[in-house]
């Protein structure tokens, strides 16, 4: 019977599967009888082989023709649907060719519409959907300290918390603190100043980085004294060292200390703050102090161990927390860690706003779907007897609506094609206009990329489906008798009715927009209006940071700085010069623990604040307002009696209902220090951002290495630059400038994200208006055509002219005021998922919604002007003709 099996083969599969069995039965039957019967076996076997081969090969023939038939009827049909495609979009075009005005319009609102949403999924694709660009980033965490009394869940860590944690914990595979700064490098080339990040050993091992050359730091480089290695960046690399391998091994000086250049970072590695051009390991042990636990200014990564979940992590850091606030309770008594995802903290800043664009771009495209469909329905009426025509030679409604649709979507893909060069114009603004002061990582992949043009051709088809869907359908729904009827009531009363619902929803949906840029301006200029405590006008910055190699201990940095300050001061055309370690309105900052005599420190009620080293002219050049007491003198030196100035905030907080003046504080690493004077607060994390504690130190009893200098001036701060950067040079040659700002640069960049959010959403606002403002128009003038017999008859029965300019008047504001309703309803509901995104304003703010109403009703008035003019100027006797 196998024999018999492998004969079978020679049948079609479904022929075996439905007859096999039944086959191989019979044969069995066959071959007892013939042995039975004492016939020839051999004779049997060539028998059974030529039945199965000739009958097994006919049912495969026939099988293949009945194939082939239907593979060629495919093919016909394909041939006659690709024969119909290409014949509609030959004929498409031509209707195009034949209105080139219209079509233009059409094209252009579409590649609007379309750019736009390109141009922002490009940013939302760059920033929200595509995994973070580093090995197995789900397992990436940030641990910050978590201060619930104080309200801060995401406060930097102190360098012994951090290296408690990291020695610990088992829920990581490895965990890096970083530290941000600057550093001066000479050795190569004219000396610059480059940010750097002080990192340890196990962060490249965090990120899985991979070097383009040379190595990374090893553990025993993270102590005092062995950190002299450095890792340039890929573009730092490029620029200073010509590309050239052999850097790898070379001395730099890095703020007067040499370093030893040992690798190299890859072209592909993106880190949140691209500004970050060198590293160096990060040395918090092996010093004469041991860490500390009060100064807090690290940023901490690391990476899960496999099969830990991120809610695992957090339970053993809140033990590990637990056990240091019990171990130390002076300085760790109100201390938790918070772990958070690396992706969540990365696109977190930027969700809602990314979010927000594309509901508007949305609105946007939908905008301009309606003006498309409205330009489409008007060609669609003009093509009444046309179709008639068709409809009369057999062509069924499928075919006539197949027409209209191709014809949609041939406007669309076209369109499409257009809006890739605004999306391309779109991405370039969106990295301009970014925000600096807050690190986006992945800013650099925006751009037209396979994915946006997957994104932009999909959504072509779409908005050619969406806005072809109308015109299809009104070219399907039409009767022929219909279509031979210009004055057929019930289909005008129809189209009108449609065309009021487009008006209805391009004012409903413009008013969206509208609603959201102008809750964004309003929140915008609320900010600026808020008093920042200082002045910004008239006022130079610049950085200056003295090289630990060559200014070493706490007196040499003082007695340069006031060099530095008094030569300064000689410049012409500087009023006064100011500095401090903390420039306000730029976020920099360094809390610290504070002892204040006769306020007890509870963990419900931790004492805190911060300080800032500043000259005793500092007050002054800011502009800053004494509120009681004094403000820092000369008289104020390193051997004279420590003294402190506190803001407001600080004064309330700690001393409420009571003068502060006279009261004593101590910081955790220094003597009582008395408070002499109280100053008006001034806005240090940004004119949005609350204001904490603040005591002011003069600069010789608080010194640090670094000093941010401000110049007033009467003049352009900007011009001042060169005569600062030769006075400096006088001193000491070898140190720059840097972040040479003016102080209304410096406001700016404070307030960049919300400026670049408002920009964009005013610009898509205008847009929406003006596409709703030309849509407004079309339909009203098609209406007033469609019209033009009435308004002949309404003349002839005495109707006057300025009566008829009321009526298309009275049309068009009722239209617009039903849109209206609809769209500041919505526009407020939609607004309150947004309510991070504004400052003071609520979504039913009167002053915008009642702006966007004026604004929209007196768009849609003028828009409906020239057609009420048309009215007017009707000739009944033409009319009633037509």
């Amino acid at each position: 019977m196998t024999l018999y099996r492998l004969l079978l083969l020679a049948f079609p599969k479904k022929s075996r599967r439905e007859f096999g069995d039944d086959m191989e039965q019979m044969f069995a039957a066959q071959a007892r009888e013939a042995k039975a019967s004492g016939a020839s076996m051999v004779r049997f076997w060539v028998d059974a082989f030529a039945d199965a081969l000739w009958h097994g090969g006919l049912e495969r023939s026939t099988e293949l023709a009945a194939a082939i038939s239907r593979f060629v009827d495919a093919a016909r049909r394909w041939r006659w649907w690709m024969q119909a495609l290409r014949q509609d979009l030959r004929y498409a075009a031509r209707l195009m060719m034949r209105t080139p005005g219209a079509t233009s319009i059409a094209l252009l609102t579409l590649a609007i519409g379309i750019g736009a949403n390109a141009a922002i999924f490009s940013a939302v694709d760059a920033l929200l959907l595509r995994p973070l660009p580093y090995e197995d980033p789900d397992r990436l965490v940030m641990i910050w300290e978590k201060r619930i009394a104080e309200g801060g869940v995401t406060n930097v860590v102190a360098p012994a918390d951090y290296l408690d944690w990291s020695r610990m914990t088992t829920s990581f595979e490895s965990m890096a603190g970083v530290a941000s700064g600057t550093a001066d490098l000479t050795g190569a080339g004219e000396p610059v100043r480059l940010f750097s990040a002080s990192v340890s050993p196990a962060f490249f091992d965090v990120l899985r980085v991979r070097m383009k050359l040379g190595r990374t730091f090893r553990v025993d480089e993270a102590a005092m004294g062995r950190n002299r290695v450095a890792i340039l960046g890929h573009g730092l690399w490029q620029r200073r060292f010509d590309g050239d391998p052999a850097a790898i091994g070379r001395k730099i000086v890095l703020s007067g200390n040499p370093h030893e250049i040992v690798g190299v970072l890859p072209q592909t590695f993106d880190y949140p703050d691209s500004a970050i051009e060198i590293w160096t390991p990060l040395a918090l042990e092996g010093g004469s102090q041991p860490p500390s636990r009060g100064n807090h200014f690290l940023s901490v990564y690391a990476r899960l161990n496999d099969g830990v979940t991120p809610d695992q992590a957090r339970a053993e850091m809140d033990r590990l927390s637990a056990m240091l606030s019990e171990q130390y309770p002076e300085s760790n008594r109100t201390h938790r860690a918070a772990v958070v995802p690396l992706r969540d903290e990365l696109v977190g800043p930027v969700r809602t706003s990314l979010l927000l664009l594309l509901a508007a771009v949305g609105f946007v495209l939908l905008i301009a779907c309606v003006n498309v469909a409205n330009l489409l329905l008007a060609r669609a009426a003009a093509r009444r007897r046309e179709i008639a025509i068709r409809a009369a030679l057999g062509a069924g409604r499928a075919r006539l609506a197949r027409q209209a649709l191709t014809e949609s979507l041939l406007l669309a893909v076209l369109g499409g094609v257009a809006g890739l060069l605004v999306a391309r114009w779109g991405t370039g603004v969106l990295q301009q206009i970014a925000p600096r002061n807050v690190p986006i990582l992945g800013l650099q992949r925006i751009g037209i990329d396979p994915r946006v043009l997957l994104y932009s051709f999909g959504l072509s088809l779409v908005t050619g489906v969406v806005f072809g869907l109308l015109p299809a359908w009104h070219f399907a729904s039409q009767g022929l008798s219909d279509a031979l009827k210009d004055g057929a009531r019930s289909r005008g009363g129809l189209r009108r009715r449609l065309r009021a619902s487009l008006v209805v929803s391009e004012i409903a949906l413009a008013s969206l927009l509208l609603v959201g840029a102008g809750l964004s301006l309003r929140s915008f200029q609320t900010v600026l209006r808020t008093d920042a405590g200082i002045s910004t006008h008239g006022l130079l910055t610049t950085l200056i940071t003295l090289p630990q190699a060559r200014y070493q201990g706490d007196e040499r940095h003082a007695a340069t700085f006031q060099r530095i300050e008094e030569r300064f001061k000689a410049i012409p055309g500087v009023k006064s010069v100011g500095a401090t370690i903390a420039l306000p309105l730029t976020s920099q900052d360094g809390r610290r623990s504070l002892e204040i005599e006769g306020v007890p420190s509870t963990a419900e009620a931790p004492t805190r604040a911060h300080p800032r080293g500043v000259t005793v002219d500092y007050f002054r050049t800011m502009s800053m307002q004494l509120v009681s007491g004094r403000t820092l003198a000369v008289t104020d030196r390193r051997d004279a009696p420590l003294v402190a100035v506190v803001n407001e905030t600080m004064a309330r907080r700690y001393w409420p209902g009571t003068s502060p003046i006279g009261r004593r504080v101590r910081l955790f690493d220094s003597g009582w220090r008395e408070i002499v004077g109280v100053v008006r607060d001034v806005r240090h994390w940004g004119l949005e951002r609350p204001v904490n504690p603040e005591m002011y130190c003069p600069m010789v009893q608080l010194p640090f290495p670094f000093m941010t200098f401000v110049f007033a001036t009467d003049g352009d701060p900007a011009s001042l630059t060169p005569a600062v950067r030769n006075a400096l040079h006088e001193i000491d040659p070898d140190l720059p400038l840097s972040n040479v700002r003016t102080m209304d640069e410096v406001l700016a960049i404070s307030m960049a994200s919300r400026s670049a959010a408002m920009s964009v959403l005013a610009t898509f606002g205008v847009v929406a208006l003006i596409l709703a403002a030309a849509g407004i128009y079309g339909v009203m003038s098609h209406l007033v055509s469609l019209r033009t017999g009435e308004i002949g008859v309404r003349m002839t029965m005495g109707a006057r002219r300025a009566e008829i300019m009321r009526l298309i008047l009275g049309e068009g504001l009722l239209q617009a005021i039903v849109g209206l309703a609809i769209g500041l309803a919505a526009a407020v509901l939609l607004m309150r998922s947004f309510q991070a995104l504004l400052y003071e304003v609520s979504p039913a703010d009167p002053v915008t919604l009642s702006a966007v109403a004026g604004v929209l009703i007196a768009t849609a008035l003028l828009a409906c002007v020239v057609p009420a003019r048309r009215a007017m100027n009707v000739d009944p006797v033409t009319a009633l003709r037509q």
